[in-house]
């Protein structure tokens, strides 16, 4: 296949305006702290199943287990879970791609909704080099208490890129692939200045092993980076006048998890029509 440039070019252009906008935003707080949040472990259960019409349904599980105590299940240390179902239909450039999809998280006392529609492209850097996948979207996000509880949570909308560089290889007779990837989303809804326009990054690298040509497995390590803003706080004291904490000033806070997973993919892959004399007769006896 020819390489593609021009979508290329418009994406790394796309990222370097997204970052330059991003810390121009970021100056209004006073500074910006790192936070190095317990180490987070995610297992992804993916199904695909192709349609004849080269369109496909995708259904997605997703864990996520750490020593937070915000458990729903207690056993397993999982904080999170979530179920997606989505489309994807393909145009007659099957290298550009629309979707949609639907996520139900569970979260201890929240269930939250993600509706989200998307715009792929995929393309080739060099010779059959790399292959360079670029993704918009855009999800809005409703939550939903479980329980009576204190707090609440606002609706709100972000847009999301992603980019991916894979390439398949093989060592001795084994079929390998390695992909790395960034994504990031921009908050839609900042209500006041001090609002991070960033919301999320994610930095990751996978690694399959393409176990036949419908079954993958994979494990991927990644830098999970929430951006978030805190107002200044004072001292604290206890009863007797013994100080507790010092006070902070206002600041941006980066609030990074180191994490680590497992993927498991199978695809359901439409079989090809035979031309094969009789064929159709066989079929018709079945």
């Amino acid at each position: 296949m020819k390489p593609i440039w021009k979508p290329s070019i418009l994406f790394f252009k796309g990222i370097i305006f997204f970052y330059i906008l991003s810390q121009s935003y970021l100056v209004n707080a006073q500074e910006t702290r790192k936070r190095y949040e317990d180490t987070s472990y995610w297992t992804f259960w993916n199904i695909d199943y192709e349609l004849p019409n080269n369109d496909s349904l995708f259904f997605e599980i997703n864990t996520r287990s750490s020593s937070f105590n915000d458990y729903i299940i207690e056993d397993l240390s999982m904080n999170r879970a979530h179920f997606m179902v989505g489309y994807a239909h393909k145009f007659k450039d099957p290298n550009l791609i629309v979707g949609a999809s639907i996520r139900s998280v569970f979260e201890q006392n929240w269930n939250i909704w993600y509706w989200r529609a998307f715009f792929q492209h995929n393309g080739i850097i060099g010779d059959n080099l790399l292959e360079f996948q670029k993704r918009l979207s855009y999800e809005y996000i409703t939550y939903n208490k479980t329980v009576d509880t204190p707090g609440s949570r606002d609706d709100i909308g972000r847009f999301g890129l992603w980019l991916m560089l894979g390439k398949n290889f093989n060592v001795s007779k084994a079929k390998f692939r390695g992909e790395f990837s960034y994504e990031l989303f921009i908050n839609q809804d900042n209500e006041n200045e001090n609002d991070r326009l960033v919301d999320l990054t994610r930095l990751r690298f996978d690694l399959y092993w393409l176990a036949s040509e419908r079954i993958r497995l994979g494990l991927f390590a990644m830098r999970n980076t929430v951006f978030v803003y805190r107002i200044a706080s004072g001292p604290s004291f206890d009863g007797d006048g013994n100080l507790i904490s010092e006070g902070v000033p206002e600041h941006n806070l980066n609030k990074i998890t180191p994490t680590y997973g497992l993927t498991f993919k199978y695809s359901i892959r439409q079989k090809e029509e035979c031309n094969c004399p009789g064929e159709k007769r066989r079929k018709k006896r079945r």
